[in-house]
Order: C-alpha cells, then sequence, then structure tokens
C-alpha cells in the first residue's frame, strides 16, 4: 500500500496545502479543520510519520518539476 493510500481525503489535503506556506495551523484550517482546533491539529498532523513522508514525496515531486 502506497503512503498515498493510506491518508484519509483531509490528510492528504493537509500536505498538499503545507506546501504553499508550510504553516501547520493555516493549513490545517485550509484542509478543513475547524480555527479553534486548528492550532493543535496541524502540528500534531506533522508529527504523524506518514504524513511527513507524504509531504516529502510532494515535495520532491515539486521540485523535479520545476528543476
Amino acid at each position: 500500500m502506497s503512503q498515498e493510500n493510506s491518508l484519509t481525503a483531509k490528510q492528504k489535503r493537509f500536505c498538499e496545502e503545507y506546501l504553499f506556506d508550510f504553516n501547520a495551523k493555516q493549513t490545517a484550517i485550509r484542509a478543513g479543520c475547524s480555527r479553534r482546533s486548528a492550532r493543535e491539529t496541524g502540528p500534531e498532523n506533522l508529527s504523524k510519520p506518514v504524513i511527513g513522508h507524504y509531504i516529502q514525496i510532494l515535495q520532491k515531486e515539486r521540485s523535479e518539476r520545476t528543476e
């Protein structure tokens, strides 16, 4: 199973949105979390290995596209 397939739709969106500004709280809000919980949810998501790994994959893909 690939990293992408083990994530929920909201987690995938979080990873994709994170690449815009690397701000966990704002990313959580854009990914659909409430403003009240975003301050905790954003950093919590970043602490999950599967999310961190998927963000690295997305960064590598973006780097290859823009090179």
